[in-house]
């Protein structure tokens, strides 16, 4: 029996969506977003509605062909530390994704969206493993003050198809293998896989390199002036270092190829934006070498941010000791929910409930 599955992928500057017939494309679309169309957004519903909207006008256009479907996948949002694997979508999950309780990011109106559509067609309704899929141990978990602890939010999707690529190219299994992949598109996360599990990593959010988009990591002394001036409420704050930070404070942009391009045609403030990039990625990529006690098969880069080959030479001048740089541009994260559903399906999986 073939099974028909409706994925979907909320990105912080994209949307997209895919229909499957087992690992075969019915099709598949990638919906970029401006800065001026996201601009405008501040709350989760403002948020919801606008993927809403982007998601039923490319569904409108396939019509019939959505007419029995078996199974709605979306990547997980900011929920409490899971285990990976597929979860149904809950209520209970629905308010904490609402209401930030564990984290804002865009991602966090999927599993919403995919909910009204599994209502639609009177279908399960599923996360896969979640961007917080937690296999960190207790010694990566230590942030340097009593009462926070380090998290885990990765690109869990795309860290763990890139590392599978790799080793398929390496010729080995993912549960022998030891990478170092850093996803590197509209957020970045750099993550030590040992043996088949990330076992630490940049939390997509509040940690490592800047994006086109989010600060990173920032000096405190400063962070903590910013906070208590009194001249930025929590939301603009949050606006700040979440969406107008990164790439975006610097050049008032955060399409990486009009930077790219704008460091050909000789902008010397894009190159060195760009080179610091590269610089941090870099620092990050070796400080998971640390993790894994130097024992490195691959470092692997994927995201469209690999598209920018100032970005990458960087990486490449300042990593290329530890181990083979294998890149793969192309992010494969419908795919990976794809599979997941299919093992749902052929009850290789059980689905888990959020509590």
């Amino acid at each position: 029996m073939m099974h028909l599955i409706l994925v979907i992928n909320i990105g912080s500057t994209s949307t997209k969506i895919g229909l499957f017939s087992d690992e075969a494309v019915v099709f598949k679309e990638t919906v970029d977003h401006t800065a001026k169309d996201l601009s405008p957004l501040h709350e989760y519903d403002g948020w919801l509605q606008f993927h809403w909207m982007v998601v039923e006008k490319v569904l409108k256009k396939h019509g019939d062909i959505l007419e029995g479907v078996h199974l709605i996948v979306s990547r997980g949002g900011l929920t409490k530390p899971i285990e990976g694997g597929a979860y149904l979508i809950n209520d209970a999950m629905l308010q904490d994704l609402r209401f930030g309780q564990y984290g804002w990011h865009p991602c966090n109106v999927g599993p919403a969206i995919a909910d009204m559509l599994g209502k639609r067609f009177v279908v399960r309704a599923i996360i896969y493993d979640s961007p917080v899929a937690d296999e960190m141990g207790p010694l990566a978990r230590i942030s340097g003050l009593k009462g926070i602890e380090r998290k885990a939010a990765f690109h869990v999707l795309s860290q763990k198809s890139a590392a599978r690529k790799a080793t398929q190219e390496l010729g080995i299994q993912y549960a022998q293998g030891d990478f170092i992949v850093a996803h590197l598109g509209g957020g970045i996360t750099i993550c030590a896989h040992e043996h088949g599990r990330i076992i630490d990593g940049t939390h997509g959010l509040s940690e490592g390199p800047f994006t086109p988009q989010r600060t990173g990591a920032l000096p405190l002394q400063e962070v903590l002036g910013f906070c208590g001036s009194g001249r930025f409420s929590k939301e603009e704050l949050d606006r700040r270092f979440f969406s107008q930070g990164g790439v975006h404070s610097y050049l008032g942009t955060h399409d990486m190829a009009a930077v790219e391009q704008s460091a050909l045609d000789g902008n010397e403030e894009a190159t060195l934006v760009l080179m610091a990039m590269g610089y941090q990625i870099s620092k990050e990529i070796c400080s998971m070498a640390a993790v894994l006690n130097g024992s490195v098969d691959a470092v692997v880069l994927t995201g469209k941010v690999c598209l920018a080959k100032t970005v990458v030479t960087e990486i490449r001048h300042r990593t290329s000791f530890l181990a083979p740089i294998l890149i793969y541009p192309k992010e494969d994260e419908l795919e990976s929910l794809v599979r997941g559903g299919l093992a749902v399906l052929r009850n290789q999986e059980s689905v888990k409930e959020y509590t």
